[in-house]
C-alpha cells in the first residue's frame, strides 16, 4: 500500500499545471475564475488565465474545470495520541490523517522529544505529513495525573526561568501554557521568553486573569477567561466563571445565567487593544461542554474510526464523567451563545482568529475536526471568507511565513487543496476534497483514500 502511494506522488515531473481552475487566492477576497496554476519544483511560478498561458512540455496537467483551489490549512491548536493512553507512537498515521483532510501546516500544542523527531523527519522528507510547529512540553504549576508527564512544572520563578530556557536550547518553537500556573510564575515565563526570543502560547489560567495576559501580548488558546469578564464584578464567585479547568465544576456553570452579554463589546475593545491573536477552539467546547451528545453521534462521525482501540475506554470515561454531572441545558445553551457572540464581536473588532481543532481531545481526530472547526466560525456569525482566513492567511502571518504559506501567489510554496465545490458558497465544502498539492507532491482523491486507509488503527 505504501509502494502505491509512493508510486502516485514520485512518477510525476517537476511540474504540475492545474488547468480552467477557480481560485480562491485569500491575498484578496473572491473568486477569481478560469486560473492556471503552474507549480515548478515545488513552488508556485504562475497564477494566470488559463488562455494566456503555455503549458511547459512534459508538465502534468489536472483539469480543474469546475473546481476551487484554496490555500493549505492550517490546524493552530493539535496534539498526538501518543500523550493519552499507554503512550504509544502512532504520528506518522496521525499526520497522514492530517494531510488528507488538507492540512499542510499543524502547530502542536504540547511538546515532548519525540514530536521534535517526528518534525526532523517530516522536514527531511522521511515521513508523509504537514509541516510542523512544535510547542513546549506545557508549563504547569502541578502535575496531579498520572502516567508519562508532558509537562514542565514550575513552582518558583527560577524554576521558570530555567524551564523557558531549557525549552528553547531543546528546539520547541513557542512556549506553552496550561494550568495552575501562578501570576509570579507566570510573569518570569513572559520576561525570559521575552529575552529569549520564542513566543508564549496556550491558556489564561484563573491565577493570571485576562487583563494580565492582554499586557504580557500572550497569544491565548481557547478565549480563556474571556467569559469570566461577563461576570456581574470581581468579587463573585471569586471572579471565577467556565474557563479553563472549571468547565469540569458545577459551581463555576452556576455563575452562567448571570454573565452579562452587555460586557462583551468592551472586552472585545481589550482584546483588539492589546494586539494578539486568538485561537477559540469553539467547536472542541461546543462538542463537548456545550451539549451532551449521544453515543451514537460520537461513533457515526469520520473521526470516530481513526481513535486507537486502547484509548477508547478512556475516552468514553471522560464524556460519561461530564454527563453523569452535566449543568442544566439553559446553562450550556447560554454558554455556546455567549462564546459565539464574543467570537464574532472579536471578528468584528479586527482581533485576528485563528482555527485550532484541540484534536484529539475526547471523540475528535486530527485533520476532520478542523473542517468541523472552520464551520463553526460561520456558525458564530463570520462570513465563509473570513472562516477561511482563521485557517489559511491569519495563521500564516502570526507564524511568520506568509511569504511562503496562507495564500496563492506566484513564489509561494505549493500547498493548496483542490475542491469539488465553493467553499464562499456554503462552507461545509471545504470537505469537498479532489486533491492535495504539498510542494512536488500532488494526492488525487485516490492517494488521498489510500492515505487515510493506510492510517486507520
Amino acid at each position: 500500500m505504501f509502494l502505491f502511494v509512493f508510486i502516485t506522488l514520485h512518477v510525476f515531473s517537476q511540474v504540475v499545471v492545474i488547468r480552467n481552475v477557480n481560485v480562491i487566492p485569500m491575498n484578496k477576497e473572491g473568486v477569481v475564475p478560469a486560473q492556471a496554476v503552474i507549480v515548478k519544483n515545488g513552488k508556485i511560478e504562475t497564477v494566470a488565465d488559463d488562455k494566456t498561458i503555455n503549458v511547459p512540455s512534459g508538465a502534468k496537467v489536472i483539469d480543474g474545470n469546475g473546481k476551487f483551489l484554496v490555500p493549505g490549512f492550517f490546524d493552530m491548536h493539535a496534539h498526538f495520541f501518543y500523550e493519552q493512553g499507554e503512550n504509544v507512537n502512532t504520528c506518522d498515521k496521525e499526520l497522514k490523517v492530517m494531510l488528507a483532510n488538507g492540512l499542510t501546516s499543524v502547530r502542536i500544542e504540547c511538546g515532548d522529544p519525540v514530536y521534535l523527531n517526528v518534525r526532523e523527519q517530516v522536514n527531511s522528507k522521511k515521513i508523509t505529513g504537514p509541516e510542523l510547529t512544535v510547542a513546549s512540553p506545557q508549563f504547569v504549576g502541578a502535575w496531579p495525573w498520572g502516567g508519562k508527564v508532558f509537562a514542565e512544572v514550575v513552582t518558583t520563578p527560577a524554576e521558570a526561568e530555567a524551564a523557558v530556557k531549557r525549552s528553547k536550547a531543546a528546539g520547541y518553537d513557542e512556549i506553552k501554557i496550561t494550568f495552575m500556573i501562578k501570576r509570579d510564575v507566570y510573569e518570569a515565563i513572559i520576561k525570559t521568553a521575552a529575552k529569549e526570543n520564542i513566543k508564549v502560547t496556550g491558556h489564561v489560567g484563573p491565577l493570571v486573569k485576562l487583563p494580565a495576559g492582554l499586557a504580557a501580548k500572550q497569544q491565548i488558546e481557547h478565549m480563556d477567561e474571556f467569559i469570566d469578564m461577563l461576570l456581574p464584578d470581581t468579587t463573585y464567585n471569586h471572579g471565577q466563571s467556565v474557563s479553563d479547568m472549571n468547565l469540569w465544576r458545577r459551581n463555576a456553570w452556576a455563575t452562567v445565567p448571570y454573565l452579562d452579554e452587555n460586557k462583551i463589546p468592551a472586552l472585545a475593545k481589550m482584546v483588539k487593544d492589546a494586539g494578539i491573536y486568538v485561537t477559540p477552539t469553539n467547536y472542541f467546547f461546543f462538542s463537548c461542554f456545550g451539549t451532551v451528545s449521544s453515543d451514537e453521534d460520537y461513533k457515526t462521525k469520520p473521526d470516530y474510526r481513526y481513535i486507537p482501540a486502547a484509548i477508547l475506554p478512556e475516552r468514553w470515561s471522560i464524556k460519561r464523567r461530564f454527563a453523569d454531572n452535566a449543568p442544566p441545558v439553559e446553562s450550556q445553551k447560554k454558554y455556546i451563545y455567549l462564546r459565539m457572540k464574543i467570537t464574532k464581536a472579536l471578528w468584528e473588532s479586527g482581533v485576528p482568529l485563528m482555527a485550532g481543532s484541540d484534536s484529539p481531545e475526547w471523540f475528535l481526530a486530527q485533520g476532520f475536526s478542523i473542517h468541523d472547526e472552520i464551520e463553526t466560525f460561520v456558525k458564530c456569525g463570520l462570513s465563509p471568507w473570513a472562516a477561511l482566513q482563521t485557517a489559511t492567511v491569519n495563521p500564516a502571518k502570526y507564524l511568520g511565513v506568509y511569504s511562503r504559506k496562507g495564500s496563492i501567489e506566484k513564489g509561494k510554496n505549493a500547498d493548496f487543496i483542490l475542491l469539488n465545490k465553493n467553499p464562499l458558497d456554503d462552507i461545509r465544502n471545504t470537505r469537498t476534497i479532489s486533491g492535495i498539492m504539498q510542494g512536488s507532491n500532488w494526492y488525487d482523491r485516490q492517494a488521498i483514500d489510500e492515505l487515510l486507509k493506510s492510517a486507520l488503527p
